[in-house]
């Protein structure tokens, strides 16, 4: 599956847990992977993420076979790297069978194909399936950077985003659950459950298709992780929306020149409290309309920015430089005070606003334009 269908989908369902990988029934064995990687890069990445096990080859134009020794399914990554590249650049997501082997290439296209084993051609067989409602996401996308690229306001294109993309992904998931119906008794049905978005009902409704061989199969356990992430997520999203109307969890941590700032002392304005990283794009992105924002309603608010997995130098650095003129505090692991914790924080940016009494009015995940629609609506 594509690296940028996964990460719509993040996207789309509020910076989600990260994707699953396909696991398959496989005795204990080495995992093969053999492959044509001429037209990838300058030299080819694999990692392999639960097996703690990374390799990266030289491009010879000649298939290669790379062996691992693995003893349970894992989510493999396959990535290009270009000669002073610091990173690869992922392009590929699928899973590491024990006793499986696994062929890959780039068609005249240049979209990644597998093969080798009968899982790995199902799974195949299941993203040709997929390819058309994958390829208008993909397009979307294009779309969308394209506008961005050409100087279009950020509200414009987060508009179009958020009217355009679930209906994309809607189709997706029906196509999704269109294969699964076409093929219950395929270990590669199991595996797009395992590679949908963190919803239990979904997960559940289509995990009932399958065979009930295959709901015992090894990759049953993939997709019954991704249903305890998603009741998971869903719990920390009821907590978020179980704080508005409560009084806000109160945390101390220290500002930016070193001094302890306390979320209570700024009773009597309506406060934001923006959970941000100078790491984050999307808030980075988000800090123009804030400062538009911050300028319109100095009167009667107050942004209270709590840096999260950042170093301080960076923290610092990223203040001055984007020129954030509000509070700003900082958390690291070190501190005993965690308000992600309090706030169930999971993406980033998480907006949460405070009314002057104290008590939380909203919590909003990732650059939304109603966010500031809802402040026009208290503010004014």
């Amino acid at each position: 599956m594509s690296l940028t269908i996964i990460v719509m989908r993040k996207m789309i369902l509020a910076m989600l847990a990260s994707m699953m990988a396909l696991g398959l029934v496989a005795q204990d064995g080495p995992f093969t992977v053999k492959g044509s990687f001429k037209d990838m890069g300058d030299s080819v990445y694999f990692y392999l993420a639960e097996q703690d096990e990374s390799l990266t080859r030289a491009i010879t134009g000649e298939m290669q076979e790379v062996t691992f020794d693995i003893n349970k399914a894992s989510m493999f990554e396959i990535g290009e790297k270009q000669e002073g590249d610091e990173a690869a650049h992922i392009v590929y997501y699928i899973a590491a069978i024990p006793g499986e082997t696994l062929t890959i290439w780039k068609d005249a296209d240049g979209v990644i194909r597998v093969g080798g084993s009968q899982v790995y051609m199902d799974y195949q067989e299941a993203q040709n399936w997929l390819e058309p409602s994958n390829k208008a996401i993909e397009d979307f996308m294009t779309q969308l950077r394209q506008k961005m690229d050409s100087g279009a306001p950020q509200e414009q294109v987060m508009d179009e985003y958020q009217t355009k993309m679930p209906q994309l992904f809607q189709d997706n998931i029906d196509a999704v659950m269109s294969y699964i119906k076409a093929h219950p008794d395929q270990e590669a049905s199991a595996a797009l459950i395992a590679e949908m978005p963190a919803e239990a009902e979904a997960i559940e409704a289509a995990a009932a298709l399958l065979t009930e061989r295959v709901r015992g199969s090894m990759v049953a356990e993939l997709y019954k992780k991704q249903l305890e992430i998603a009741r998971q997520e869903a719990a920390e999203e009821a907590k978020k929306h179980a704080l508005e109307g409560q009084m806000a969890p109160d945390f101390t941590l220290n500002d930016i020149n070193g001094k302890p700032l306390a979320l209570s002392s700024l009773r009597g304005k309506w406060v934001i409290i923006d959970f941000w990283g100078s790491w984050c794009v999307w808030c980075i992105k988000g800090m123009p309309k804030m400062k538009e924002y911050y300028a319109k309603y100095s009167s009667k608010l107050e942004i209270l920015g709590v840096d999260c997995n950042d170093t301080v130098e960076k923290w610092k650095d990223a203040v001055a430089q984007h020129e954030l003129p509000w509070l700003h505090v900082y958390w690291d692991n070190e501190c005993d005070d965690n308000p992600m914790w309090y706030y169930g924080v999971q993406g980033f940016p998480t907006k949460v606003v405070v009314d002057p009494n104290g008590q939380v009015a909203k919590v909003i995940i990732g650059e939304d334009p109603k966010f500031y629609d809802f402040l026009d609506e208290v503010l004014k």
